[in-house]
């Protein structure tokens, strides 16, 4: 999750994000958020925190291939 800063903890709220990982066969990733939260500046600083995770590539007959994954990402800031 990323490290909101003071202004955004100042009002209480609760959003959803879903962010659409492609990954690729080599492990590296494309990250957008297929559904953002109505914050521009909360969904910038989700996608700067979710490039940085880290997947292994989906494997098929042995051999790393390419998949999707979508996550629901859940704030609560009370």
């Amino acid at each position: 999750m990323p490290s909101l800063p003071d202004d955004l903890r100042e009002d209480s709220y609760q959003a959803i994000a879903v962010a659409r990982f492609d990954i690729h066969a080599d492990g590296t990733i494309e990250v957008e958020l297929s559904k953002p939260t109505q914050n521009p500046r909360l969904n910038a600083l989700l996608l700067e925190t979710l490039s940085k995770w880290r997947f292994f590539p989906a494997m098929q007959g042995g051999h790393p291939v390419e998949s999707h994954q979508d996550v629901r990402v859940h704030f609560n800031v009370s």
